[in-house]
């Protein structure tokens, strides 16, 4: 028994058995849900590597899997990792029958979550460019689902995304030139340029995140903000293996510098469009471009503490964005369109999904008192004694964001509250009102549940 068995290759042969049966939507629900917290709870009973006993037998699992000639390896560091790949999903997942997600999102969502799992875990790494372009070309219907029109946002969201895999592998060559000619300084040249185009056409940083607003103005809110949370998420944790694993790139001083112009560019235009935007999806998208920037703030202080903050920037993240999509999708599915002219006085007959689509909105945006603020403010206060012009310009990309927070609130309530016929089912409103609640509380109460996020450290840094 070994560890990639269990948690990547027995996922992709579930969803197999997800996909074939597909129309029995509940079952697929309940399976998919059940799958995923299985997979979670034994990422934290189960040490890996290490001898443990089960009704008086030894066993033990083992790190690694040899496939196809290279290794799949998820050591005992990973599993807080794992625990929240697996969490993400069975939250995801648990939501997308009120949603009223395609049929396809749990299958294909399985075989993405377990894809991307293995471009984590796989040895030698620059093969995690393959792993990824198979989880992107798996991802298409989640953007663009069978019988329905493939738009101008899902094609260029597969152009940018393939065009970054040679980028990848051509850098593991240079990479390669690198340790066989040390003295040679052409390649590692060569190296930085591959891998930083490869990663900026990943991460949609700019000017490359202009299919981002147009996929979100064209998909279903709900499993794009599940594929807008895992991709990045990855992205960023590849990036920082690939740092850790390469002596003589982790000890390049313009690399933190060139990450934190990139986190302030993506964060000051992303918040400057957002204020002129009048699609809630666009708007969705520029959070989320926004959300990238920060971690690579976050990513380009490079101490302890920043890396503490880094994780930390997960845990409200993953909340806000499963309350927007849950919150959009039932206004969707309950005939509102997204734009601000179909959601002109929402709240009178969406209450709960409009309190849900402002409270995530404004704690992606870092307002005080709100899950997304505590992390931010930590790694504002770093940033403003290291970079003090980068912490006010990134302050002034938020406050865009913000001030279209507030936007969204007015054009969600109208300013009157007239008699109202409620469109939302009970189990829509229980389960916005538990996203709220949570996102309020972690706001007022931080130490509830970000130290968990600590425990990730350990698995970001590992080369």
């Amino acid at each position: 028994m070994n560890a990639p068995l269990i948690w990547i290759l027995f996922p992709l042969f579930f969803a197999f058995i997800l996909w074939l049966m597909r129309w029995r939507e509940g079952w697929v629900t309940r399976l998919g849900v059940a799958l995923c917290l299985l997979l979670a709870l034994l990422a934290w009973l189960l040490p890996i590597g290490t001898g443990f006993r089960v009704f008086g037998n030894r066993w033990e699992i083992e790190p690694t899997l040899a496939l196809a000639g290279r290794q799949l390896v998820v050591q005992n560091n990973d599993r807080p990792l794992l625990i929240f790949v697996y969490l993400i999903a069975a939250f995801w997942f648990g939501g997308a029958r009120e949603a009223r997600a395609h049929r396809f999102m749990i299958p294909y969502g399985l075989a993405v979550a377990a894809l991307l799992l293995a471009a984590l875990s796989v040895q030698p790494f620059l093969y995690a460019a393959l792993l990824v372009e198979l989880a992107v070309l798996l991802s298409i219907p989640l953007v663009a689902p069978p019988g329905k029109p493939v738009g101008t946002g899902a094609l260029r969201y597969l152009i940018f995304q393939t065009f970054a895999m040679p980028f990848i592998l051509l850098a593991g060559w240079a990479l390669s030139a690198v340790e066989a000619n040390p003295a040679n300084t052409f390649f590692p040249l060569l190296a930085q340029i591959f891998l930083g185009v490869g990663f900026a056409l990943w991460l949609a940083v700019f000017p490359f995140y202009a299919w981002m607003p147009l996929v979100a103005e064209e998909a279903d809110p709900y499993p794009l903000g599940y594929l807008l949370i895992l991709l990045p998420t990855t992205f960023l944790l590849l990036g920082v293996r690939y740092i850790n694993a390469v002596a003589w790139l982790k000890g390049l001083s313009a690399l933190w510098e060139v990450l934190r112009f990139t986190g302030v560019v993506m964060i000051l235009t992303a918040g400057g469009w957002a204020v002129f935007q009048r699609h809630l999806g666009r708007l969705f998208a520029y959070a989320v471009i926004i959300e990238t920037g920060t971690s690579l703030l976050a990513l380009s202080l490079n101490t302890p503490q920043s890396m503490e903050t880094f994780a930390m920037l997960f845990l409200p993240r993953v909340l806000a964005l499963a309350l927007w999509a849950l919150s959009a999708s039932v206004m969707r599915s309950g005939g509102r369109g997204l734009r601000f002219e179909d959601l002109d006085r929402a709240a009178e007959t969406f209450p709960f999904a409009s309190a849900g689509l402002a409270t995530a909105y404004l704690s992606l945006a870092g307002l005080p008192l709100l899950a997304g603020f505590p992390a931010r403010f930590l790694l504002l206060e770093e940033l403003a004694t290291r970079a003090p012009l980068s912490a006010v310009l990134a302050l002034a990309g938020t406050g865009g964001l913000l001030l279209s927070g507030f936007r969204v609130l007015a054009v969600l309530t109208g300013g009157y509250f007239g008699p109202r016929e409620p469109r939302e089912m009970p189990f829509q409103a229980i389960l916005i009102s538990v996203g709220v609640v949570v996102l309020i509380l972690l706001g007022f109460l931080p130490r509830l549940l970000f130290p968990a996020m600590l425990g990730l450290v350990p698995a970001i840094l590992m080369p």
